[in-house]
């Protein structure tokens, strides 16, 4: 059975063998003759000569306002809800309500607030009053014991003339009124102290609930938002779960949030990104054609005005990092709007470098020296095998391998240095894969070994 199968096998490539061979011989003498006549059939391209742009193309990219006011959710203490939007992608006046959060838990705090504030004060004025009876008690004491010091006095002066030992005893009884009233006198002043701390303290309560309340009132004014400026209304995104989104009336916000933009749609700019292996191709002030998904026809312009110094993680894919990028649109549209989706084609080099304009005061005393236009072709006409770079050159009608040294390129095209000349004509594809595509020559493969597409053992 296997040696029915290899013979059959064996008659196959014979007669696909033959096949070509009859194809071969009806074309032309060689291979010269196959490409001869498919060569017509292969798309070309003639080598180009003129000024080369080479440009990297930035996607992903998206519009906003060079400068736009923004709305951020209330810092306030407690939780936000919003109830109220103004419609995205209306304009507002100034003074229309723009967005406005939940009020009741605000309102029953201005409440609760205005509450502490009268308890505070019914605290102060019951503690000035208690302090002015006790002041008055103490005072009065404190003339009571002085009239009892001087009784005290008068009676040492009668007893002058008494005994020794009933003048002794009326002298003790005047040094006990006396310090009777010292005493008195320092608790009065003691008292005075305790009644200022205690006052103090009360006052400070009532300053305290006074700013509670002054608190309460702006959380509760600062929950309705009212446009200070005229504009189109954008809405920003906050983060929901796993992402961003934008926002809506229910979403609870954190205090200090972006929620709303109004921009000013004469300033208009790009917000990209570069790979970080291409960051080191862009400048400072590059030139930069932009096209917008929504708006295919016009081709606007603009320059990079910044780049961002460190990198971060590409948003769905944490094995890439880029670099923000900011670009400025040279044009004024109205048809610009923030969030269209834009393609930024950033101008690297210009091959041959264009000449520095001449200066008011220059002198041209000699003409400007001529400078050669390099030769390209598109990338898909070279090709590599073998270590060697080549194309197809059309020549009369045939397709003809000639080897090439390449310069600089672009995402479409390359400068050929060497190899071409400016009337030549260079093949799209490899017209050799034709005899691939038939087939080709069979041939039997050693065990072990399977040869490329180059001839080559791999």
């Amino acid at each position: 059975m296997v040696e029915e199968l290899q013979s059959r096998s064996r008659l196959k490539k014979s007669l696909i063998t033959v096949a070509v061979i009859a194809l071969l011989a009806a074309g032309a003498v060689g291979f010269g003759g196959i490409f001869d006549e498919e060569s017509a059939a292969i798309a070309s391209f003639p080598v180009q000569e003129g000024e080369f742009v080479i440009t990297l193309t930035l996607r992903s990219g998206e519009l906003e306002a060079v400068k736009a006011e923004q709305i951020v959710s209330p810092r306030v203490d407690g939780r936000l809800k919003i109830t109220h939007l103004f419609p995205e992608g209306d304009v507002v006046e100034i003074g229309d309500l723009v967005i406005e959060f939940e009020r009741a838990d605000f309102e029953k705090r201005v409440t609760e607030a205005e509450q502490g504030l009268e308890a505070a004060k019914a605290e102060l004025t019951q503690t000035d009053a208690n302090q002015r009876v006790e002041i008055s008690r103490q005072e009065s004491d404190i003339e009571n014991r002085k009239a009892q010091f001087r009784l005290a006095e008068l009676q040492v002066e009668r007893m002058k003339f008494e005994a020794d030992l009933a003048k002794r005893e009326a002298e003790l009884q005047a040094r006990q009124a006396e310090l009777s009233l010292e005493q008195s006198v320092k608790k009065l002043a003691g008292q005075r102290i305790v009644d200022g701390a205690v006052r103090m303290k009360a006052e400070l309560e009532v300053s305290q609930k006074e700013r509670d309340l002054e608190k309460a009132r702006k959380d509760l004014e600062s929950l309705t938002i009212y446009a200070e400026e005229p504009g189109l209304v954008v809405y920003g995104k906050i983060w929901k779960g796993a992402r961003p989104e934008k926002i809506r009336v229910g979403d609870e916000p954190w205090g200090g949030q972006s929620l709303i933009t109004l921009p000013d749609l004469s300033g208009m700019q790009v917000k990209t990104f570069v790979n970080e292996v291409d960051v080191d191709k862009l400048d400072v002030d590059q030139k930069v054609t932009i096209k917008l998904d929504a708006l295919p026809d016009p081709t606007f312009h603009g320059s990079i005005t910044s780049i961002a110094s460190l990198g971060h993680e590409k948003e769905g894919d944490k094995n890439v990092k880029v670099f923000d990028v900011t670009i400025i649109i040279d044009e004024e549209d109205e048809r610009l709007k923030p969030g269209m989706s834009a393609t930024s084609t950033v101008v690297i080099e210009t091959v041959p470098a264009p000449p520095a304009p001449l200066e008011a005061e220059d002198v041209v005393e000699e003409p400007r020296e001529l400078v050669s236009l390099p030769l390209y072709i598109p990338i898909d006409a070279v090709f590599v095998k073998s270590g060697h770079t080549f194309v197809y050159r059309i020549d009369g009608g045939a397709s003809v391998q000639q080897e090439v040294t390449l310069g600089q390129r672009n995402e479409n095209y390359v400068i050929v240095e060497e190899g071409l000349g400016k009337d030549d004509r260079v093949a799209l594809r490899d017209p050799t894969l034709v005899l691939e595509e038939l087939g080709g020559i069979p041939q039997d493969e050693p065990e072990g070994e399977q040869a490329d597409g180059d001839g080559e053992t791999l």
